[in-house]
């Protein structure tokens, strides 16, 4: 092409939405993945310490959830922890309500420190929470949390708001009645106490749990008693872990190891192979995009 010419003629393509596809600043595609988000480590005791400060001086009634979000520390990201999930440490101090809301985004949540008189409220049943439950809110439940003890009570949120916010179906919806009321009581499908679900015994075990119930969100639990080391390969599916019990290392390929305490959270991106460890007998919570990725046909190993 003329070179006179060529300015005009990129002009003018701007000018029609279009982009000349030979001339990409960046390729479009590449020959493996390169993930932009980076493994990152939050430490439960600096959440928690941060959010009795903000207590203090953030009422309920003003935030929708006082909570801390994990943002991965990767340039121009303001929330998504890893590429499809966002974390988030929250609390609700004793004698208080978190308003009920629902929302297109599916939900759940580790819990770390309550007292009995915890609970949250799904679609009107009461789901009584403890150290160690994973609680389930599903897309467009209604959900909301209240705090009937006598301490402040802590978990760590999990959302696939990043994913629906990129597929821009996102619906949100306040309840009108401020807090939903209680209809029903007793055990909850919606409530999965860690130790239950991995049974007795003391060998290495890995359960998944809620298969199907969230269905972007996939969820297990591992049982590793000390010693023992869980490798997992490179794949394209990005990983969170949580230590319930006890204490664990993760070691990734090409970066530095990470020692977890109960509540900790750490981000493994996908193209990045990494071990557990079990510094003590442990139980950890995995929480991974597999299914999301699984439908789609996205999973693949290096």
């Amino acid at each position: 092409m003329n070179l006179d010419i060529r300015a005009p003629y990129y002009g003018e393509l701007g000018r029609l939405s279009f982009s000349p596809g030979w001339a990409r600043p960046e390729p479009a595609m590449w020959a493996s993945p390169k993930p932009r988000f980076k493994p990152a480590v939050w430490r439960y005791a600096a959440a928690r310490a941060a959010l009795d400060q903000a207590g203090e001086f953030v009422p309920v009634e003003q935030a929708e959830r006082r909570n801390l979000i994990m943002v991965n520390p990767i340039e121009g990201n303001i929330y998504a922890t890893s590429r499809n999930i966002v974390a988030a440490y929250q609390m609700v101090k004793a004698g208080e309500q978190a308003r009920s809301h629902r929302h297109t985004a599916a939900a759940l949540r580790l819990v770390v420190e309550a007292k009995p008189g915890t609970y949250t409220v799904v679609d009107g049943a009461r789901v009584d929470m403890a150290p160690g439950d994973v609680v389930l809110t599903p897309s467009w439940c209604w959900h909301g949390h209240a705090n009937e003890s006598d301490t402040t009570s802590y978990w760590i949120d999990f959302l696939d708001v990043p994913f629906v916010q990129h597929s821009e179906a996102m619906f949100f919806e306040p309840n009108p009645a401020g807090f939903e009321a209680i209809t029903r009581n007793g055990p909850s499908h919606y409530r999965i106490p860690a130790r239950e679900a991995l049974g007795p015994g003391t060998d290495a075990k890995a359960v998944e749990i809620a298969k199907g119930v969230l269905p972007t969100i996939g969820l297990h639990l591992l049982r590793l008693p000390s010693g023992t080391r869980r490798d997992v390969a490179k794949t394209t599916v990005n990983h969170l872990y949580s230590v319930v019990s006890g204490k664990a290392r993760v070691r990734i390929d090409g970066g530095a190891d990470e020692n977890l305490a109960v509540g900790d959270v750490i981000t493994v991106p996908c193209w990045h192979a990494h071990a557990l460890v079990a510094e003590q007998d442990a139980i950890v919570f995995q929480v991974t995009d597999e299914p999301l990725l699984a439908k789609v046909g996205l999973v693949k190993t290096g």
